[in-house]
């Protein structure tokens, strides 16, 4: 496993360019890739980009599948040409989070996120790449909207099995804490279905007062990180770890300043 950083922890603003220079600078193994600049640029291009620098691929995310059928149907064409891209580089980390409410009622929602997705799914299974769903967790987004959805790895899994036979799971260190997940149980997980990692720590909190855009580094929080990354070992995955910190105090940094500080905790928490 490797660490990447991820726009949300430093580095949003800046041009892709500028962002895989700041990845390089502050001495993370990799980061997170705009697969829409690799096809605008190319394939080729991409992997010169990162090769240059010395970096790994870290995740990716399709075009918003989620407005009116006319938007999803232009998604889904943008969506296709990523894959190209990805196949060709190898880039096997195509995710997206679920939200764990709605205005729907549950089967409703159910039945929406399988039409949406399973085309997604499809042309990543055409070029023999995965989808990966994020469970989101915190109390507050479950009771956020009428009806409750999906908010743990099992019942996840259950939609991506309604979706694909390539679909998985993000797994995020903040969402397995904030749903209770044991790592005994995310041990059990098979590789094959863990698509992708995002990594963090929460501060501390009862679970129902754990809020989403408070996120804190490795290491400054309550999760036991080292068993988190114990639990991935024994479960088989060997990709990267995303690391995704939403927090005000490293948005009011400079980028490089809010990605050395995000570098050195996760050295020092983890020694990755």
């Amino acid at each position: 496993m490797y660490v990447c950083l991820n726009r949300a922890t430093a580095g949003g603003e800046l041009p892709f360019e500028q962002f895989v220079d700041l990845a390089a600078r502050t001495e993370f193994p990799g980061c997170d890739v705009d697969m829409g600049w690799g096809v605008q640029h190319g394939a080729d291009a991409l992997r010169a980009l990162f090769e240059s620098r010395n970096l790994k691929f870290g995740g990716w995310g399709p075009p918003d599948w989620r407005g009116d059928d006319a938007s999803a149907s232009a998604a889904l064409d943008q969506t296709s040409a990523m894959v190209k891209v990805a196949h060709q580089i190898g880039i096997d980390t195509c995710c997206t989070w679920i939200m764990p409410s709605s205005k729907l009622p549950f089967i409703d929602n159910w039945n929406f996120h399988v039409l949406r997705l399973r085309p997604v799914a499809d042309a990543l299974r055409s070029r023999d790449l995965r989808l990966g769903l994020e469970f989101v967790s915190p109390y507050h987004l479950r009771r956020q909207q009428p009806h409750e959805f999906i908010s743990s790895p099992g019942v996840m899994l259950e939609l991506a099995d309604a979706i694909g036979p390539n679909v998985g799971l993000l797994v995020d260190s903040f969402h397995v804490h904030a749903s209770g997940t044991s790592f005994e149980h995310l041990a059990q997980i098979p590789a094959s279905r863990i698509v992708h990692v995002h990594l963090n720590d929460c501060p501390t909190r009862d679970m129902h007062q754990i809020k989403d855009g408070e996120r804190m580094l490795p290491g400054e929080g309550v999760i036991d990180l080292k068993r988190f990354i114990d639990a991935l070992k024994r479960a088989g995955y060997a990709g990267p770890l995303s690391l995704e910190i939403f927090s005000d105090a490293l948005r009011k940094m400079n980028p490089v300043d809010a990605a050395l500080a995000a570098r050195r905790a996760t050295r020092g928490a983890l020694d990755l």
